[in-house]
């Protein structure tokens, strides 16, 4: 079956692009929400319905739906990620044919958008890591910790400290931090550079890796001006989604 530039091949449980070739085994959220908006084309399907169990496996969560839903528009490309069409308060309807209507030129400037925040992001994370190299205390990382996840894939937690002073307050944070990928089976990062101010007010973090084959930065900065920090907490945890 085609979807826009797509070809899906239920079976195989995959997504093909016939414009570059790039192929995507899609994972268990991603094939059952598919599935289930294709059965019910052009009708509204509500996100219960879509993360709904089965014999073999329990329900997804409404936050796992959204985001399987952005993962497969993703992957259509920007030409044709209206298929999947938001209904505000009830769901998502799988469209018979994407609107085409001005989509082309909306699709062109999405993608200079998308470069162009990605050039941004790119240069503010080399930016942290010269930052540090510049500033006299180290060139090198304070430590280089591996996280190893439930698929075996390994990411680099790469620390630096501009002070000896703040060292252990850092290494506190980055255990916490650490502890958002129990339980990731993989994520797109590779290396992820932390690091705390010198007054220890601000935690900030820059993921680099790849998803769907392209260059991905993600920057976050925590602050946090309490005598009793707390900059990493559960609720943060699963806002950020560190597996995704």
């Amino acid at each position: 079956m085609q979807l826009g530039s797509c070809q899906f091949d239920i079976e195989r449980a995959q997504l093909t692009n016939l414009e570059n070739g790039d192929v995507w085994h899609l994972p268990r959220a991603e094939l059952q929400v598919l599935k289930l908006l294709i059965a019910n084309r052009n009708r509204i399907v509500a996100k219960q319905k879509l993360g709904a169990a089965d014999e073999e496996h329990p329900p997804l969560s409404d936050s796992s739906v959204t985001r399987a839903v952005f993962m497969l528009r993703s992957f259509l490309g920007p030409e044709h990620e209206q298929l999947i069409e938001t209904v505000k308060s009830k769901g998502y309807r799988l469209r018979g044919e994407a609107k085409h209507t001005q989509w082309t030129q909306v699709a062109k400037f999405k993608r200079w958008l998308i470069v162009g925040v990605m050039l941004v992001c790119i240069f503010a994370s080399i930016g942290l890591v010269n930052q540090y190299s510049k500033s006299g205390s180290t060139t090198e990382p304070y430590s280089v910790t591996p996280i190893t996840l439930l698929s075996g894939q390994q990411i680099n937690l790469i620390s630096y400290s501009k002070s000896k002073t703040n060292t252990e307050s850092l290494m506190s944070v980055i255990t916490q931090f650490s502890a958002g990928f129990r339980g990731c089976y993989s994520a797109p990062w590779q290396d992820i550079y932390l690091s705390l101010s010198h007054d220890e007010q601000v935690f900030n973090i820059t993921m680099r890796g790849e998803k769907l084959g392209q260059s991905v930065v993600r920057n976050l900065k925590l602050s946090d001006f309490r005598q009793q920090k707390q900059f990493i907490s559960e609720a943060w945890l699963d806002e950020v989604a560190l597996c995704e």
